[in-house]
């Protein structure tokens, strides 16, 4: 038993203990607040990088950003990202970020399937029931095998490949859902479940922005087909304002001229060519000028004297969408000299001033083709944009036959009418002096039909 002084002392002992357990209670206190500032910092930052995405290929920074962030915060990663869900067709965009053994940061991105593995196939599965998220560790050869099928794609790099492969023997997926995908993280080891939470925070804080990013992506996808509309709106109404068929040129350099105010791959030059009813090209072709204005040439081209000719008409006939080829190296001097060697298409290119590269891109409507020359490959938007141009022409080529047609029919009608005054003037002579008058009246006829000669003449041979 203690004596009396011993119970003494613990009870003071009791007291200063009181005070420090105290004190641990405020320190506890203050670094709960500290680590909470902390992850609110990061969450903070991963918001706002978030909200500044502009198109979705940032979902790759902003997922480095996140694994910064989240390393920083103390949780070993190995990779994280983001996978945004297709359900309709079962596939899923990866956009993760991922370190290597040396600190070097590097980017994967790919497009998984559904049924690619029964891990993701789980996850996927887990993702529609609505669950808030998905742990599952996958261990040794199975690991392998999961990677050897996730690393299939073209999209990710055999480099990725095989550091992954080699270096990693177990690994956990961490998936944390949202209405559009998931946010995960790759461990070596399972997560507590206080990091659980931490990333559940992340996961929602990508949720409201990436709402908010493809809302801004939906509004700037309105205001281009705004834009888009407007220029074809532009070259309908170049057409439709059409008084002969010469104006054609025009409303090709109309095209141009928005074609290259949208940015389109920023063309060579751009034009139409007319297929219909002709072994040869019908051609207006359209670029700028060394002086920055727009050319336009015009001629009849041969369809044989280049592979790539040979292959677009064979296109058009086999009434395909569109056709494409690209000219490397000396290939694009070849087809150039061979152009401007033609005699019927004034066409005279610098051999000296010609790119490495060049790409065409055709695209078809039931009487020839709109065309395009770039220095870089088209990109998909520009090849829809260009497709909705060649489909607005098509109507284009309508309203020039049709003004073509009424032309002929108003000249035949001229013409007839000439030929019908001499006729009268012919018919109504009296006497052989009377042919003077009708001759004077073949030449005032013959030059109304713009035909001025200096001198006309009747010779009646006996």
């Amino acid at each position: 038993p203690l004596s009396d002084e011993s119970l003494d002392i613990l009870g003071r002992f009791g007291k200063v203990f009181d005070l420090t357990y105290t004190r641990f209670n405020d320190l506890k206190q203050a670094e709960a607040q500290a680590r909470e500032a902390q992850i609110e910092a990061s969450l903070e930052r991963v918001r706002s990088r978030s909200m500044a995405m502009h198109e979705a290929n940032e979902l790759a920074d902003t997922a480095m950003l996140l694994f910064e962030q989240v390393t920083e915060l103390g949780i070993v990663l190995r990779s994280c990202g983001f996978l945004i869900m297709d359900d309709e067709h079962e596939i899923m965009e990866d956009w993760s970020a991922n370190v290597d053994e040396h600190g070097k940061s590097t980017i994967v991105t790919g497009t998984l399937g559904f049924n690619q593995h029964p891990l993701i196939s789980e996850v996927a599965e887990t993702w529609r029931k609505g669950e808030p998220y998905f742990i599952g560790g996958i261990h040794g050869k199975d690991l392998q095998k999961y990677y050897k099928a996730v690393t299939s794609q073209e999209s990710i790099s055999k480099a990725v490949k095989r550091k992954v492969l080699t270096k990693v023997t177990s690994e956990y997926t961490n998936s944390f859902y949202f209405e559009y995908g998931m946010m995960y993280v790759l461990t070596p080891e399972p997560i507590t479940d206080h990091e659980i939470n931490v990333l559940i925070r992340f996961a929602k804080v990508f949720k409201l922005t990436y709402r908010r990013f493809l809302d801004i992506q939906k509004a700037e996808a309105q205001a281009r087909e705004a834009q888009i509309e407007a220029a074809l709106e532009r070259v309908r109404s170049k057409t439709m304002a059409m008084h002969n068929s010469q104006e054609v040129g025009a409303t090709v350099v109309t095209l141009f001229d928005e074609v290259m105010k949208l940015g389109i791959d920023q063309s060579i030059r751009c034009g139409i060519g007319i297929l219909e009813g002709n072994e040869r090209m019908e051609t207006w072709s359209a670029n700028y000028s060394p002086s920055g204005k727009i050319d336009l040439k015009t001629g009849m081209l041969n369809m044989t004297i280049h592979p790539m000719l040979v292959g677009l008409k064979k296109a058009w006939k086999s009434e395909k969408k569109s056709y494409s080829y690209d000219f490397i190296g000396k290939d694009v001097i070849k087809y150039y000299t061979a152009l401007n060697k033609e005699p019927e298409y004034p066409f005279n290119a610098d051999l000296k001033t010609l790119p490495d590269k060049v790409y065409h891109n055709s695209f078809f409507y039931s009487s020839g083709i709109l065309f395009a020359f770039t220095e870089n490959p088209i990109s998909k938007e520009g090849a829809k944009v260009l497709n909705r141009f060649a489909k607005v022409f098509g109507q284009t080529y309508r309203r020039y036959l049709d003004l073509q047609k009424a032309e002929e029919q108003a000249r035949e009608a001229t013409i007839e009418s000439a030929l019908e005054r001499v006729r009268a003037s012919s018919m109504a002579m009296h006497r052989s002096e009377d042919l003077p008058e009708t001759a004077e009246v073949l030449f005032e006829q013959f030059a109304l039909l713009g035909n001025i000669p200096d001198r006309m003449s009747i010779g009646i041979y006996k």
